[in-house]
């Protein structure tokens, strides 16, 4: 079976949310499959590998598949040898320019040298392939659907009738059911990547390490240091 696409996506949704066909339209779902690949990218980033060349033998191009502000990089081999001898975290650093972010290496390799980078970037889905490995495909669209079941219970909750009492009651059950929903569909998604969450189902904090910046005070061409960023 191959990996999830956007139509599968869509398919694996629908099934999940089904006898809601009048409260969620094409663009809210297609919203809520957007906001589970953040998710999903967030809790398991896509791991990438990719060659470079460097041609000064201090600065390495960004890779093809970087996404400024998202991606981190790893790991880099510079030279590229078999097997591989990464080097060491000390040995290279990302900082910001005015057009974008930089790959420095603080010991110059040789210039025209392959450094070969490990580093993450955000999950993809289009009509046709997707980066989202084929155990994971329900559990990005659980999570999509707990996002639809929330909109659908606030719908419902926030719905006004004007008749009997009773009939405003009735009109109470389906918020509490899909606001159940959310919660399954949610904790589904959690189980499945091995989050921790309370026994009220509730997330447990994520403490993710604080990004460092180093003043190396590397002199530019122009004499002045340089500010470097580790994340």
């Amino acid at each position: 079976m191959p990996a999830v696409n956007l139509p599968d996506l869509r398919d694996l949704i629908d099934d999940l949310v089904r006898d809601a066909v009048l409260w969620v339209t094409p663009t809210q779902r297609d919203r809520a499959i957007e906001l589970a690949l953040v998710r999903y990218s967030a809790d398991r980033p896509r791991q990438v590998v990719e060659d470079v060349t460097t041609e000064d033998g201090v600065t390495v191009p960004l890779p093809e598949g970087w996404v400024q502000g998202e991606s981190l990089l790893q790991t880099v081999e510079c030279p590229v040898v078999s097997p591989p001898v990464p080097l060491e975290a000390d040995a290279w650093a990302v900082w910001r320019t005015p057009t974008g972010e930089v790959i420095g290496l603080l010991q110059a390799a040789t210039p025209g040298a392959t450094a070969r980078l490990h580093y993450t970037a955000p999950h993809v889905v289009d009509a046709a392939s997707s980066t989202v490995p084929k155990a994971h495909r329900e559990a990005v669209a659980c999570y999509a659907a707990s996002l639809l079941a929330e909109q659908i219970a606030t719908a419902h909750a926030s719905a006004q009738d004007s008749t009997i009492a009773a009939d405003r009651v009735d009109q109470a059950h389906p918020a509490r059911e899909w606001s159940a929903r959310a919660k399954a569909y949610r904790n589904r998604y959690f189980a499945t990547l091995g989050i921790d969450i309370s026994a009220q189902g509730v997330e447990q904090p994520r403490i993710d390490a604080a990004g460092v910046v180093v003043d190396l005070n590397l002199p530019t061409s122009h004499g002045r240091g340089r500010l470097y960023r580790r994340r």
